[in-house]
C-alpha cells in the first residue's frame, strides 16, 4: 500500500490594519516602492514606513546588542533626564594598526631629528601625527544616541572632533536604516547602509554607516519608542574577548615578547677616558658583558661602511679594523664625528654615547600587532 506524504506547510503574512479606521488593508493595496499603502474602507493613503514605525514603538527593542548600553533618565544640567544609548565599540585590529604606524614613522622621525636630517624627519613626522590623530580618535572616541521628550541627538567622536546630528522627536518621527549609493568622485557609488529619521517638522537626518547593522536596527528601535511616548529601560549588552584562533593567538603573543625582549636585552656604551677608547658590550641584560679596550695612538681612523648595516669601523695603521660595530643606521655619523673629535682633532674632549643595538626587532614586534589583532573576533562592553 502507498504511503501518502501528509505533511502540509503553512505560510502566514505580515497584517496590516489602518491607522484610522483599523481595517485590514489587502496586499494588492500595499507598494513598497512609492511608501504608500490605501485604505479601502475609509479611502485614506497612510505611509508604510511610519505604520511598521509605530508598529516597532510599542514592543520593547529587547537585549542590546554585544557592546551597547542604555542608560535611561540620565540626569542633565538644562532640563529633566534623557536616554542615553552608548556604544564605546573599538576596533581591536584598526587599534594595533593605527599604534604600528604611528611607531615607526614616530621614530623614524626621532632618528632623523637627532641626525640632523630635518628634511626626512619632517616626512615620517606628518603620516605620525596622522596616525596618532586616528589613535587617539578610535582609542577615546564614543558613539552617544541621546533622546529626551522632544529632540534627539547623535554623536560620534570626542571633543571637537565629534560629528553631531541633531533632530526631532514627534509622533511624526519615522526611523529606519537604509541603503544608498553615496555618489564620489569620478561618477562611481558606494553603496551604504545608514540610520534615517524623518520628521514632518524637520528634515531628513542620516547617521550611523560605519555602525553594525545590529546596533543600528538597535538605534532605529530606541527612537522610535521614544518618539511614541515610552521609556526607556537601563540595560547593557555582554562584554567577550573572544579569540577566532587560539593557537595563532599564542603564537603571535610569544613571538612578540620574544621580539621586544630581544630588542632590548643588549646593551652598548662607548667612551674615551684617560686616551684609552672603552667600548663594553652587554647582552641578555648584563649575563655575558665584553669590554674592549683601545690605546687612542693606535687609532687613525674612524669609518664606517655599509648601505643598510652602517657598521662603525675603529680602523689602525694600514687599514687594520680594530673593532667592527654593525647596526648603527643611519644614526653612525654621529658617533663618527663625535669620536674623531675626542681622539684626533680635539684630544680630551669627552664622548660617552649608549645605545640598545638590536632596535630593529622593536619594529618586528609592532608589525606583529596587525596579526596578532586580526586573531581577536570580537571586544565589546560588559556593564
Amino acid at each position: 500500500m502507498q504511503r501518502r506524504n501528509t505533511a502540509f506547510a503553512t505560510v502566514s503574512r505580515k497584517v496590516y490594519r489602518c491607522p484610522d479606521c483599523g481595517a485590514e488593508i489587502a496586499l494588492k493595496d500595499i507598494d513598497v516602492r512609492t511608501d504608500a499603502m490605501l485604505c479601502r474602507s475609509c479611502g485614506k493613503l497612510h505611509s508604510l514606513k511610519r505604520q511598521v514605525q509605530r508598529e516597532a514603538s510599542q514592543r520593547d527593542p529587547g537585549e542590546p546588542p554585544r557592546g551597547v548600553i542604555v542608560q535611561a533618565g540620565v540626569a542633565t544640567p538644562d532640563g529633566p533626564g534623557e536616554d542615553r544609548v552608548i556604544y564605546p565599540h573599538r576596533s581591536l585590529p584598526l587599534l594595533a594598526f593605527l599604534l604600528c604606524f604611528a611607531g615607526m614613522f614616530g621614530y623614524g622621525a626621532y632618528v632623523n631629528a637627532r641626525c640632523g636630517d630635518w628634511e626626512h624627519a619632517f616626512l615620517a613626522a606628518i603620516p605620525a601625527a596622522l596616525a596618532a590623530a586616528g589613535l587617539m580618535y578610535e582609542a577615546f572616541g564614543r558613539t552617544i544616541l541621546r533622546l529626551s521628550a522632544q529632540s534627539g541627538e547623535f554623536e560620534s567622536g570626542f571633543g571637537p572632533f565629534a560629528r553631531r546630528a541633531s533632530f526631532c522627536l514627534s509622533s511624526e518621527t519615522s526611523a529606519f536604516a537604509e541603503e544608498r549609493t553615496r555618489p564620489e568622485l569620478g561618477g562611481h557609488g558606494e553603496t551604504v547602509r545608514e540610520v534615517v529619521v524623518e520628521n514632518a517638522r524637520g528634515p531628513v537626518v542620516r547617521f550611523g554607516s560605519f555602525l553594525m547593522h545590529d546596533v543600528q536596527d538597535y538605534f532605529c528601535a530606541c527612537i522610535a519608542r521614544r518618539a511614541a511616548g515610552y521609556p526607556l529601560q537601563s540595560r547593557a549588552g555582554a562584554r567577550r574577548l573572544c579569540l577566532a584562533h587560539p593557537l595563532a593567538f599564542a603564537v603571535c603573543l610569544l613571538a612578540l615578547v620574544a621580539s621586544v625582549a630581544f630588542a632590548f636585552s643588549s646593551h652598548e656604551r662607548i667612551r674615551v677616558a684617560d686616551g684609552t677608547l672603552i667600548i663594553e658590550q652587554s647582552q641578555w641584560w648584563g649575563c655575558h658583558v665584553e669590554r674592549t679596550e683601545i690605546p687612542a695612538s693606535d687609532i687613525t681612523y674612524v669609518d664606517f661602511k655599509g648601505f643598510k648595516t652602517h657598521d662603525l669601523l675603529i680602523l689602525g695603521a694600514n687599514g687594520r679594523i680594530l673593532k667592527r660595530l654593525s647596526g648603527y643606521g643611519r644614526g653612525v655619523s654621529g658617533y663618527q664625528i663625535g669620536l674623531m673629535e675626542s681622539l684626533k682633532c680635539h684630544p680630551g674632549k669627552p664622548f660617552d654615547a649608549s645605545r640598545f643595538p638590536n632596535k630593529f626587532f622593536a619594529f618586528v614586534g609592532f608589525l606583529l600587532l596587525i596579526p596578532l589583532s586580526f586573531t581577536v573576533w570580537r571586544w565589546s562592553i560588559k556593564d
